[in-house]
């Protein structure tokens, strides 16, 4: 039967078919990604790029397409990675722009939407290449507009783009030396394939189309990759909320700090894709545009690396992790490695920069080796929340039949919760759950720590994000700092504030409440800023509560033994965890710095 109209309705159902078949074939897409970087990365940035499109298509229930459209798009623009996650962004963009106010378009609108969505794409591109997903885009609304223009109806008109976006991606290894020496097509351009041939079968109410098994496992011959020949190391990614965003004049500001840009924008909130050899000037100048809202670095010369060797081994060997639920957190919860190991927790590191080096926290660069390079390093670090592909690689080494529970530092700090959600999605295990702790630091490390010993106990994934409620509920941190500095530099506080503290010797007590850095009081001194600490704990946990506690300085604090012996003398201490304080909070924190980290046991508490 002929489809002569395409609704709000029909478009959100095609958008999901699309998505979900990119994710189906995302590992084969990550094999055949040898441009503009052979960086394995395309397949899983599509696929979270679409599934955050799919997101918003399946929340709407609008039968309006203007309206769905403008939603997808603006979804879409928020949740793109990396460069072909932004090429894709901007072909919604520009096909919402096609429509207009139209509720509904036959043929003939369609075929121009998606004309009008591909020139959007060139327009936002410098240097547009061919052989890549812009010929295919460019090639498929091509045919589109000539089959509307014979009369033929939505479907036919959706078949001859699959058609010739087919036979533009066939032709890519003549246009790029690069695909034809891997003996490959575009990555970026089979993605966008694979989205139109989900489109195609929804629309003719079939299933999704069979992926062959030679495609789904080939190997791929991929050239070599060396720093020089790296137009920007750092890919590079920042998402700024503000008012009044003209894309000109952002390409303008950030085009000369690297290469393969591109800006997507609704005006008030735009996402920025670089590469870049300084991702610490591209974030400072961000900072000046508005709210820094979300931020990421990846080295693409380590990814080549790391793509043809082994990749980081499991806390517990697959063959002999059990069948429990698996807990995984994020590096700012601050555990060390024999505790995570002791329990398998798994974890994705955020990234630490210093100037123009950029480091994952606790894999390439070690406490100690932080708060070396705090002191020495001229340059003062920022850090970075780590991308989806971290967590999708941390859940890759759990045993895919398990389910998992992710527990983040609190979104209200960092974009880290959702990375952690958009990597939930792409991965094959029965079911993965997102918890946020609300707090940070081993204030989360103790909830995730309670979860895993809960779950060695045969908990099911729903009590135990019950008990990580409670928990959470039930803890608590105070810390203090040793100087004002780090506070300063990493924006928590103004100028005038630093200059009066320092003046006047005063230590913030802070805390964190309702998932935000809080100052409870101010100290002058050291010893006094000691005394506040106990204070403030003495009057937020009841004498005689029984408590799991942990101490943690940053580097250089001094009586460590004596505040935890002032606790136990009012409090049964159950379980005691001692550390540092790693380097992302360190970055804000500076040496010096330490706290108290609690969590109050009741006695219905399933661990005693």
């Amino acid at each position: 039967m002929a489809i002569r109209y395409v609704d709000g309705k029909r478009f959100r159902r095609a958008v999901v078919a699309g998505a979900d078949w990119v994710r189906h074939m995302r590992e084969h897409l990550n094999k055949i990604n040898v441009f503009p970087v052979p960086d394995g990365d395309t397949g899983t940035n599509m696929a979270l790029s679409l599934s955050a499109t799919a997101e918003a298509a399946r929340k709407s229930d609008d039968a309006d397409l203007a309206k769905a459209s403008k939603d997808i798009a603006e979804a879409s623009i928020l949740g793109a990675k990396g460069n072909s996650g932004l090429i894709m962004a901007h072909w919604f963009l520009g096909f919402s722009k096609a429509l207009g106010q139209k509720a509904r378009v036959g043929a003939d609108d369609l075929a121009h939407a998606f004309s009008r969505a591909t020139r959007q794409v060139y327009e936002a591109i410098d240097k547009p290449r061919e052989g890549t997903i812009l010929t295919v885009m460019r090639e498929g609304s091509e045919a589109a507009e000539k089959a509307a223009q014979k009369g033929y109806d939505v479907q036919e008109v959706i078949a001859e783009f699959l058609d010739a976006s087919r036979a533009a991606l066939r032709r890519t290894p003549e246009m790029l030396a690069v695909l034809k020496e891997a003996k490959v097509v575009d990555a970026g351009g089979q993605g966008f394939v694979h989205f139109l041939e989900g489109v195609k079968r929804t629309l003719e109410g079939a299933p999704p189309p069979e992926a062959k098994d030679e495609d789904l496992h080939a190997d791929t011959v991929h050239p070599p990759l060396s720093e020089e020949e790296l137009d920007g190391r750092f890919c590079t990614e920042v998402v700024v909320r503000g008012r009044n965003f003209d894309p000109e004049l952002l390409k303008a500001r950030f085009g000369p700090l690297g290469s393969s840009m591109l800006v997507a924008t609704t005006g008030e909130v735009f996402k920025l894709h670089i590469h870049t050899d300084h991702p610490d000037e591209v974030f400072r100048l961000a900072a000046r545009w508005g709210t820094i809202a979300e931020r990421k670095v990846d080295d693409m010369l380590r990814q080549r690396e790391e793509r043809h060797s082994h990749k980081q081994e499991p806390v517990i060997p697959l063959d002999e992790q059990p069948s429990t639920v698996a807990l995984l957190c994020d590096s700012t919860c601050d555990l060390d490695e024999a505790t995570r190991r002791k329990y398998g927790i798994e974890m994705a590191p955020l990234s630490v920069l210093f100037g123009d080096a950029v480091f994952r926290d606790q894999v390439d660069l070690s406490t100690a080796e932080f708060y070396e390079r705090l002191v020495n390093d001229p340059h003062h670090p920022t850090s970075s929340q780590p991308p989806p592909r971290e967590f999708v690689e941390a859940l890759e080494r759990i045993r895919p039949d398990r389910e998992a529970i992710i527990v983040t530092l609190s979104q209200k700090l960092s974009g880290t919760y959702r990375s952690a959600l958009s990597a939930a999605k792409l991965v094959d295990h029965p079911r993965v759950a997102v918890f946020d702790s609300n707090t940070v630091s081993l204030t989360t490390g103790m909830q995730v720590v309670s979860a895993a010993r809960l779950a060695e106990k045969g908990a099911s994934l729903d009590e135990i994000l019950q008990w990580l409620e409670r928990w959470r509920d039930r803890s608590g941190l105070l810390f203090t700092v040793a100087t004002l500095d780090y506070l300063k530099k990493g924006g928590r506080i103004g100028r005038a504030a630093h200059l009066v503290g320092s003046l006047l010797r005063m230590r913030p007590v802070l805390t964190v409440e309702d998932g935000i850095v809080q100052s409870v009081t101010k100290a002058r001194g050291d010893d006094d800023a000691f005394e506040k600490v106990l204070s403030v704990f003495g009057e937020r946990v009841p004498e005689g509560k029984k408590i799991r506690l942990a101490v943690l300085d940053s580097t250089g604090a001094k009586r460590l033994e004596q505040a935890e012996q002032r606790v136990r003398e009012r409090n049964e201490v159950l379980d005691i965890f001692h550390g540092q304080i790693t380097g992302v909070i360190g970055t804000h924190v500076g040496p010096g710095a330490w706290g108290l980290f609690y969590q109050v046991v009741e006695d219905d508490d399933p661990l005693l």
